[in-house]
């Protein structure tokens, strides 16, 4: 009976989350870190290079924000509340965003967006890590894999379905001065009504967050030990740690890698490719199918042959993808979609081994710790690379008759130095480790099958 009775616990803890993760993904989709949403708004508010990259760095600057979770829940036994009033509060501030165009000049409010998107996003760090003590002390281990994968899967599938769905919606606003998509559309639906439009979905966005609120209030949890000892302390604790050391520094290189450019992938799109918001839409539709395709086998892979063996396949793949934009064209953008499998295979293996990886490292009682210092140090890494990206964007560049936009430049640096990025992991230590030879082989024999279908 005790074992029937936790299993209907887990189910419970399961299906709550996933509930809760899918109406929370609507927000993270629309006005969230990474939203080709907010890549449009702020083009609307007349972006330039350096405002792509501090929307960008925000993202990232706000994980050195992540420690403080555990400062503000280690003298506490329950973490649910910290959680709750902390994403209520970050998520109600995206509400201010649609009303800045109606409130402020351009410029004016573009630095008004930034702000209050670097409050929001930090605030919902600080909780994220908090969430992740939570729910690793209800999670078993041997269900934790299963537990994020399917987690993740949702979300991207629910991230895909509200994208293609209110990207059509933007782009029936004639805001780039091209022939309204639908010329039966109503009065509504023309140019100087998109910063409505943006408040619309600005708004949609934040009812969702706040449903999602109340559904994960009814996920249970479990009380954790006070922790005494003081915070210098607590922090430098991890630091010790020979091996984490390590895996700081490659995690580090990855991130600096991964921030060159990387505030220009949706920009280049919009602006130089003259893709819709939906083409966009369907790039990261692609992107996301492919990942909920692999994500379970990249699960079973990592538990198979270790995290550091799957982490070097992912540097491969993530070396190979920039370098295919380097010779797109508006003329044959479509050329993306195929490397948007790719890339969603990357992508999904790295989400999991960023989570994993970690945990798998942490002592089981120091998890979110390890967790909050490892994103703080990989989102300062990020930063770093996205702002000099925005500050020195390089010059056009010719090589070989190829004529390389100042984006495509910063493109083919992030492949060359993502690929570096194998020496540093060859330092970390995963006892679980295996030859990556037999991970591919594994990799190639399990996902053949799936192609030939």
């Amino acid at each position: 009976m005790t074992g029937q009775r936790r299993d209907r616990g887990l189910k419970k803890i399961f299906r709550i989350s996933v509930m809760s993760g899918i109406i929370g993904q609507i927000f993270s989709t629309l006005s969230g870190p990474g939203s080709a949403f907010l890549t449009k708004f702020v083009i609307m508010l007349n972006a330039t290079p350096i405002h792509f990259a501090i929307l960008s760095a925000i993202g990232q600057v706000s994980q050195i924000f992540q420690p403080i979770g555990a400062i503000v829940t280690k003298r506490r036994t329950k973490r649910k509340g910290v959680v709750l009033t902390l994403q209520f509060i970050g998520c109600g501030i995206a509400l201010c965003f649609g009303i800045l165009p109606f409130v402020f000049s351009t410029g004016n409010a573009i630095n008004a967006f930034l702000l209050l998107f670097f409050l929001s996003v930090s605030l919902l760090s600080i909780a994220s890590n908090a969430w992740i003590g939570w729910i690793t002390g209800i999670i078993p281990p041997r269900v934790r894999g299963r537990f994020f994968s399917i987690l993740s899967q949702y979300l991207m599938l629910t991230a895909v379905g509200v994208g293609f769905g209110f990207s059509l919606f933007i782009d029936h606003f004639n805001s780039a001065g091209r022939q309204d998509i639908n010329a039966h559309s109503s009065a509504f639906f023309k140019a100087e009504n998109l910063p409505l439009g943006f408040a619309i979905i600005f708004i949609v966005a934040v009812v969702a967050a706040f449903s999602g609120l109340g559904v994960l209030s009814r996920l249970p949890e479990k009380e954790k030990k006070i922790e005494e000892e003081d915070a210098a302390r607590m922090f430098l604790l991890p630091l010790r740690d020979g091996n984490f050391r390590k895996f700081l520094l490659f995690n580090c290189w990855w991130m600096l890698a991964v921030g060159i450019g990387a505030p220009f992938w949706q920009p280049f799109m919009l602006q130089k490719l003259h893709m819709s918001l939906f083409e966009v839409q369907i790039y990261s539709g692609i992107n996301i199918a492919a990942a909920v395709l692999v994500l379970r086998l990249w699960g079973r892979l990592i538990d198979a042959y270790g995290n550091r063996t799957a982490m070097r396949l992912i540097i491969m793949l993530g070396g190979f993808n920039p370098m295919v934009w380097l010779f797109v064209t508006p003329q044959n953008y479509q050329v993306l979609y195929l490397e948007a499998i790719t890339s969603g295979i990357m992508w999904a293996g790295a989400g999991l081994v960023a989570t994993n990886f970690v945990l798998s490292i942490a002592p089981n009682d120091r998890r979110q710790l390890y967790s909050g210092i490892s994103g703080a140090f990989s989102g300062l890494a990020m930063m770093t690379t996205m702002l000099v990206s925005g500050l020195f964007l390089p010059q056009h560049l010719e090589i070989g008759g190829i004529h390389l936009q100042p984006e495509q430049v910063l493109f083919g640096l992030t492949g060359i130095a993502r690929w570096s990025a194998q020496i540093p992991l060859s330092l970390v230590r995963d006892r679980k480790s295996r030859p990556v030879t037999e991970a591919i082989a594994f990799f190639i024999r399990e996902i053949k099958p799936r192609i030939m279908k």
